[in-house]
């Protein structure tokens, strides 16, 4: 559920409560009121009674009014009513014309006459009211006033209640209200909170706990959230973030690595042919060829030396335009059978001489046409039959080029008798550089980039390239050409 449904849905719940709470409050308040207002005046009788005698008090008033109007000015009257007020802690005051009188059990005397006549007489303070609360001695005396308008004389009977427990309770109540009101805020705040908590404010904290690792640069960490809302969408977003950079950061300093190690070779690499140059150019000067033979050898060796490094340079500027993805490739159909010929017979004119037996098969069938740029293909043969020549090591070398087919693919490969290599090297001669462990110290010539220039130009192909090998006994470099092209 998103925050904000989750919001909605909380400020409409908010209301609602609200409402009810205000509600049930003020019926609970009135009631409440009500309630200890009539035990104040109940005092030792049940409810039940008190409404009883009530009524019957009030019907006892409203009959004698109607019918024997003369027994309402009766003392005996008049004390029989103040006696039946004796429950409620009261009594009863009668005011005929200037006359006023106390009836019951509880009356008071002319003092509380005097303090009541005072009351309703000074500046005609509650003439007009039915109920009057006064104080007397400390107690709270509530009088209902009932008029009696159709006697010759004006009456009024005033029925005066103790409501001295008033206070009191009233002070209970307000208590009972505030804990009422309290545990009801308290049910509804608690879930808001959990729900805030769980689905704010802990994701929020674990982002910032986040991003401070992040500033102090540490991206060993991942960030989960199982919160299916806004802010565990950023997280889950953030944590794609974190993966990515952590992912960046590790490619840089692994390319910043490689960099050192291609620096380290090359300078390898150049060093070597340099310092022979710088050796046979030191012997012409100080005049150690002195005939003209041995000036020829010399000549010749820095020319070959210095083709050496033409070489490397050249090698070098392709693989880079290789793996920038910047030579240019001329695909065209190119017939299989008639590319097979041509590069044997190259090969065998290039090193033959040398004493190496080429051999070779062709299985892809008469009429395959392959589409490729032919040129770069050739070289990828060139390059992984001179790397086989180059590490041989064997008294009678011998190399077998196959071309065929399988599952879709033009299949191109090449066997050597050399010294083969172990499995866990075999991923890596494709690397820049590389060199078996064997050869490694071997005064061997070459850029070391061959293999990882025949590599890019077949995956410009949308090929693979691989080896598979058995220790001193031969190695078998073989790629792909999709026959449907996928090249890039």
């Amino acid at each position: 559920m998103s925050i904000r449904l989750k919001l909605i849905l909380t400020y409409i719940i908010g209301i609602i409560l609200t409402a009810v709470i205000v509600t049930a409050t003020g019926i609970g308040a009135v009631t409440a009121f009500l309630s200890y207002f009539a035990n104040s005046i109940v005092k030792e009788q049940t409810a039940e009674d008190a409404i009883h005698r009530g009524i019957d008090l009030f019907v006892d008033l409203r009959y004698a009014e109607r019918y024997m109007p003369e027994e309402l000015a009766s003392p005996s009257f008049a004390e029989q009513i103040g006696d039946r007020l004796e429950p409620f802690g009261g009594f009863v005051v009668v005011q005929q014309g200037d006359q006023w009188a106390s009836y019951g059990k509880l009356r008071e005397g002319e003092a509380f006459l005097a303090q009541m006549q005072k009351n309703i007489s000074t500046s005609g303070k509650h003439a007009d009211e039915a109920f009057v609360m006064s104080e007397w001695k400390g107690r709270n005396l509530l009088s209902v006033r009932y008029d009696f308008p159709g006697m010759d004389d004006p009456l009024s009977y005033y029925l005066i209640a103790d409501a001295t427990e008033t206070g009191t309770k009233d002070n209970q109540f307000h208590i009972l209200v505030f804990l009422v009101i309290a545990v009801i805020f308290g049910i509804i705040l608690v879930p808001l909170i959990w729900i805030t908590t769980k689905d704010i404010v802990r994701p929020l904290r674990q982002l910032e706990q986040g991003s401070r690792r992040i500033a102090e640069g540490d991206l060993n960490f991942s960030l989960h959230s199982e919160v299916r809302n806004e802010v565990g969408s950023v997280i889950r977003s953030y944590e794609k973030m974190r993966s990515e950079l952590q992912r960046a950061i590790g490619a840089q300093l692994a390319m910043e690595e490689n960099r050192k190690q291609l620096i380290s070779n090359i300078s390898h690499d150049l060093k070597t042919p340099l310092t022979s140059i710088k050796g046979y150019v030191e012997g012409i000067r100080e005049g150690v060829a002195n005939d003209p033979e041995k000036l020829r050898k010399y000549i010749d060796v820095i020319h070959s030396k210095t083709l050496d490094m033409d070489r490397m340079i050249d090698d070098l500027f392709l693989y880079s335009k290789l793996d920038q993805e910047q030579e240019r490739f001329d695909f065209e159909a190119v017939p299989l059978q008639e590319f097979y010929r041509q590069t044997i017979n190259e090969l065998c004119m290039e090193y033959e001489s040398a004493g190496v037996h080429l051999t070779g098969d062709y299985e892809a069938g008469t009429g395959a046409v392959a589409t490729m740029d032919a040129q770069k293909i050739k070289r990828v043969i060139l390059n992984i039959v001179g790397n086989s020549v180059k590490f041989m090591d064997k008294q009678n070398p011998t190399i077998h080029v196959h071309f065929g087919q399988q599952a879709g693919e033009w299949v191109i490969s090449v066997t050597d008798n050399g010294p083969g290599m172990n499995s866990s090297e075999l991923e890596q001669i494709f690397d820049r550089f590389y060199r078996g462990d064997v050869n490694r110290n071997q005064n061997v010539a070459g850029t070391g980039l061959g293999l990882a220039i025949a590599k890019q130009i077949v995956r410009q192909h949308g090929g693979m390239i691989y080896a598979k090998s058995e220790p001193g006994r031969f190695m078998t470099v073989m790629f792909t050409i999709p026959m449907v092209q996928n090249r890039k």
